[in-house]
């Protein structure tokens, strides 16, 4: 025989389903779109964003929301600042070693130039 308990639940779990079936065949089903016949319809765009609500859970959602796009905006401005800035301390770099190197190339014929070594016959 079944326990009374396992039968108690099992009855309500049928009373459920029974009750979401009903409540589902009630409600009409949202129509899509009208009927075409061989037409392709491509999905809306981004809808506008809200910009208010009463309720405060969203208006912290969309206040976050203009948060974090603001600061991804001066983010990105200060990773383009700082590429810019990189880049010419780099060329910056390569000019003033070119010009050492022709400084000291200069200084070395000057001098007689640089010592021979002799070469290695293993290498």
């Amino acid at each position: 025989m079944i326990e009374p308990r396992v039968l108690k639940n099992a009855f309500a779990m049928a009373a459920t389903l029974a009750a979401s079936a009903a409540l589902a065949q009630m409600t009409p089903a949202p129509q899509t779109s009208p009927q075409t016949t061989g037409t392709v319809q491509t999905a809306p765009g981004n809808p506008a964003p809200m910009t208010s609500s009463s309720d405060p859970l969203v208006q912290k959602r969309i206040d976050d929301k203009a948060a974090n796009d603001e600061y991804k905006a001066r983010k990105s401005e200060a990773k383009a600042a700082y590429k810019e800035e990189k880049k010419a301390a780099k060329s910056n770099r390569k000019a003033e070693k070119k010009e050492a190197t022709a400084k000291r190339k200069e200084a070395m014929s000057e001098q007689g130039g640089p010592a021979q070594t002799p070469v290695s016959e293993g290498k």
